[in-house]
């Protein structure tokens, strides 16, 4: 009896707590604090980037090694502030190296601000609360849990509708003047660091008006209720002093510097281009879409807060080709009619996935898979990234000393036509469409849409994924009677050493253990919380 009245009054209790922090009625006030970009960091350019006005300046970066190095090389080169918004942002080597540059910049007067949901903060925030103490330094968390650690995560369990609502925005931006935006958090999966898993990935980086826009956003979120001062959460007491988190991150620091990740890192052009001032930009108009952080706390159906919205028309424009890169692909039956309507236009779509193997999520493979064989009887080209994709790469990196990391996708881009290419945060599924907040970018520009067009046909070589299609199915042995079964049957195609392999399930490289948990989340009806 004692042991379930202390439950009870504990249930209570954290139920009571959970909108601490988050203001149901509150109304966004959307910033407008820029109406231009700043020039400070132009002259990281190889050509006058003010003269190409209005049209922003971009460079791809779709691999590890450029989008860490231009992380750190903005930092080094901002002078008044750097503005940090994440989903993610870890405690581990490339985090710990960024976080590192952060403390230099803010000693030489850069305001710095560090925006970051809080869901996988509170296990070890006291040391991100310590850095600010630092007088250039501010750190916010989006929509925290009043409890810190364990009995945070039992306040999340109990209050999953308001505090199962995420920021999963992503966005680095340089004295209002330069920005990268994309897929990845602040960890070492992001940047070929870790040596078991890699995340292929994609982040731009945008010097020019764009800027601007990604300030406000920015700004937008960073003016929230939802965003709490991380000291307000954590007993001041209770924190390490400024000295000792600056001496044990330098202590780090020294041995990842001398690294041989850091020096494959420096060989890349892109270093080059970074340190010498010397980018080659590839100029075009766009425009930056994001979701309010009152999404969070409106009813998922008011799609007055969704970006979405916006996004939808822009897909639907398409006239002969629509290229579909996501981790995280959840079909429902809107969407379905949407890929109808523009193949019965003559659109040609492709769509590149995580693989059953390759998805860190699997009941989010579970509910994709009863769509594929539809959508390839629809007309639609769909490919699977392999684990095995670009072995042959990462087998050669010297850091690596032998080992072969398992890949997986995490990009987030569109490519439509000629001329349009999309990058952001957002996942095709439901809870980026209606829980979470996300942030995008659309860029017209003919010159990207062609690079990025050459990287997505190098991903989708078969040495690097499993090409889905159809198959006859083999007739029947049956004894007394049979269940019925369709004529056709997905097969997966890939290639390994050279060999054309065909699988018969989705099971492909992945393992019972895999397909098991995939089958049976099918059946549980959390389709909207994935």
């Amino acid at each position: 009896m004692l042991i379930q009245s202390v439950l009870f009054v504990v249930f209570v209790f954290l139920s009571a707590c959970s909108s601490k922090h988050i203001n149901t009625t509150e109304t966004t006030v959307i910033s407008k604090k820029y109406s231009h970009a700043s020039d400070a960091l132009y002259f990281l350019a190889d050509d006058n980037v003010s003269a190409h006005y209005p049209q922003t300046g971009f460079y791809p970066l779709e691999h590890n090694y450029d989008a860490f190095s231009a992380r750190i090389e903005l930092i080094e080169k901002a002078t008044k502030t750097l503005d940090l918004q994440y989903f993610i942002y870890a405690k581990d080597e490339t985090s710990i190296a960024i976080t590192q540059r952060l403390l230099d910049a803010a000693n030489r007067g850069v305001k710095i601000r560090v925006l970051i949901d809080d869901l996988l903060e509170r296990d070890d925030d006291k040391i991100i609360a310590s850095l600010a103490r630092h007088p250039n330094i501010e750190i916010k968390l989006f929509n925290p849990t009043h409890f810190r650690k364990l009995l945070g995560w039992v306040q999340l369990a109990l209050n999953v509708n308001t505090l199962g609502r995420r920021m999963h925005n992503k966005l680095f931006i340089a004295d209002n003047s330069a920005v990268i935006l994309g897929g990845r958090n602040i960890e070492n999966i992001y940047f070929a660091v870790d040596n078991e898993r890699i995340f292929i990935d994609n982040d731009i980086l945008a010097i020019g008006p764009l800027a601007a826009e990604a300030s406000n956003s920015f700004e937008t979120y960073w003016n929230s209720k939802i965003s709490v001062p991380i000291e307000t959460l954590i007993e001041d007491e209770k924190l390490y002093t400024l000295q000792e988190v600056q001496k044990e991150i330098n202590r780090l620091v020294k041995e990842y510097e001398t690294s041989a990740y850091v020096q494959d890192v420096l060989k890349r052009d892109f270093s080059h281009y970074m340190i010498m001032n010397s980018i080659p930009l590839i100029y075009g108009y766009a425009e930056l879409y994001y979701d309010i952080p009152t999404k969070i706390t409106a009813s998922e159906e008011d799609t007055k807060t969704h970006l979405s919205e916006h996004l939808i028309p822009i897909v639907n424009s398409a006239k002969k080709s629509l290229i579909i890169i996501n981790p995280y692909f959840m079909p429902n039956k809107k969407m379905i009619k949407g890929i109808e309507k523009l193949l019965d236009k003559g659109v040609k779509i492709t769509i590149l996935t995580n693989s059953l193997a390759t998805n860190d999520a699997i009941a989010v493979y579970g509910a994709y898979a009863p769509y594929q064989k539809k959508l390839i009887k629809m007309g639609v080209k769909l490919y699977e990234l392999s684990p095995y994709s670009f072995e042959y790469i990462y087998k050669n990196q010297t850091y690596r000393k032998g080992k072969i990391p398992r890949s997986s996708l995490h990009a987030k881009t569109m490519i439509i036509d000629d001329k349009i290419f999309i990058i952001g945060s957002a996942n095709l599924d439901p809870r980026s469409i209606k829980l979470n907040t996300e942030v995008v970018a659309v860029i017209h520009s003919e010159e990207l849409v062609k690079i990025e067009k050459e990287i997505f046909y190098k991903v989708i070589q078969l040495k690097n994924v499993y090409e889905l299609g159809l198959e006859k199915r083999a007739p029947q042995q049956c004894i007394v009677t049979c269940i019925p079964q369709e004529d056709t049957q997905v097969i997966w195609k890939t290639q390994r050493d050279g060999k054309t392999i065909i699988h018969h399930n989705n099971d492909a490289d992945a393992g019972f253990f895999r397909r098991l948990i995939s089958n049976i989340s099918r059946w549980i009806p959390i389709e909207k919380y994935l």
